[in-house]
C-alpha cells in the first residue's frame, strides 16, 4: 500500500491562535455597528479551525466520509482514500495514495468532474450533513478511470 503522509507544521497552532485573536477582535469591533452575534460566529469558526488541527479527528471524519461516498455502493464515480487510523497521530495524517490528475480539467473531462462534484456536494448538504469543506485543487483529483477523488 502506498500512502500519503501529511505532517503539521510546528508553528501552525500559534499561527491559528494569532489569526483567531485578530478575527475575534475584528468581530468585536464589527458587533458595535452591526446586528447579530458575529463574535459567536467567529468563536464557532475558531472551534472548527482548532478541531481541524487534530489529525486523528480528521482521519475519523475521512473514514466517515469514505463510508458515505467512497465505497462504490451509492457513488460509483467517487473514490475516497482510506485513512490509516492506526498510524495517524494528532500532527501526522496517513492516508492511502490515490493516483490522479489535479484540476483544472479542460473540456468534457472538466465538465464531468464539476457535475460529479456538484452532485456529491448537494448530497452532502441535503442528505448526510457531513460536508467536505475544503474542496480545492490539492484535495481533488481525476483518476484514470474518470472518477473524482
Amino acid at each position: 500500500l502506498t500512502v500519503a503522509i501529511k505532517i503539521q507544521r510546528p508553528d501552525v497552532a500559534a499561527s491559528a491562535a494569532l489569526d483567531m485573536y485578530l478575527i475575534r477582535r475584528t468581530t468585536m469591533w464589527l458587533s458595535k455597528f452591526r446586528g447579530g452575534d458575529v463574535v459567536a460566529i467567529a468563536d464557532t469558526f475558531g472551534q472548527q479551525l482548532f478541531g481541524e488541527l487534530d489529525y486523528t479527528r480528521e482521519a475519523q471524519n475521512c473514514e466517515r466520509f469514505r463510508g458515505l461516498y467512497g465505497t462504490g455502493e451509492r457513488w460509483d464515480d467517487v473514490d475516497v482514500p482510506a485513512s490509516c487510523v492506526e498510524l495517524t497521530r494528532k500532527r501526522v495524517l496517513v492516508q492511502e495514495w490515490i493516483e490522479g490528475e489535479k484540476g483544472p480539467w479542460k473540456g468534457e473531462k472538466g465538465i464531468e468532474m464539476v457535475r460529479i462534484g456538484l452532485r456529491c456536494s448537494t448530497d452532502q448538504l441535503l442528505r448526510t450533513g457531513l460536508f467536505h469543506a475544503d474542496p480545492h485543487r490539492g484535495n481533488l483529483l481525476r483518476t484514470s478511470n474518470g472518477h473524482l477523488a
